[in-house]
């Protein structure tokens, strides 16, 4: 596993080789198109299913040795780490998720790539502060800056076994910015850290 921050700022960091390969062999056996899933909460309208974790599962397997390593995540994101909640996503054709800022509920995550999918990878942004307006809302932040951003900070390649985490804040702005095709294969397990 290989945690690196990707500036001087240290509140995103890239991972690759996250997860052991045969965890990653296993989980490519699963038949995505009818497995089981729900929605996820305050994304019900997105063309993205949310599978879900059966006992034993390789989607089990994968959520325990995300915990059983979270002292060694820790360590390379300089916090300590109580627990790991994660949720499997499973994203469609039409998928995309325009540049956003997390509510503030948000504290720290981590995406990690399951699958290869080309152009299908997070975007992050330089923000300026006057381009992010507080709110007294559920979201709090909202971007009001030019729509696409100019300022790539950091675009991850969606490439099985790699991702990032975050440390959400004020100018976190991120999004998908490219639409899933039919031909695509989004999947990925995303991590809310406590």
């Amino acid at each position: 596993m290989q945690i690196e921050a990707v500036d001087d700022k240290k509140d995103l960091f890239e991972m690759k080789n996250v997860l052991p390969n045969q965890l990653i062999q296993e989980f490519k056996k699963i038949p995505v198109e009818t497995a089981p899933f729900t929605k996820m909460n305050w994304q019900e309208d997105m063309p993205r299913r949310k599978l879900t974790q059966m006992p034993g599962s390789v989607l089990s397997q994968i959520h325990e040795f995300i915990n059983d390593n979270k002292d060694a995540i820790a360590k390379y994101i300089g916090n300590n780490i109580n627990h790991i909640n994660t949720a499997f996503w499973y994203d469609l054709e039409g998928f995309d998720f325009s540049p956003h800022i997390d509510n503030p509920g948000v504290e720290k995550v981590m995406q990690i790539y399951l699958s290869n999918c080309p152009n299908a990878g997070t975007v992050f942004y330089n923000v300026k502060d006057e381009e992010v307006q507080v709110r007294d809302d559920d979201q709090v932040w909202h971007y009001e800056g030019p729509r696409p951003p100019l300022n790539v900070r950091k675009a991850f390649d969606f490439v099985e076994n790699t991702g990032y985490i975050m440390f959400n804040g004020k100018h976190q702005l991120h999004g998908v910015p490219n639409k899933i095709s039919k031909d695509d294969l989004r999947l990925s397990v995303y991590c809310w850290i406590n």
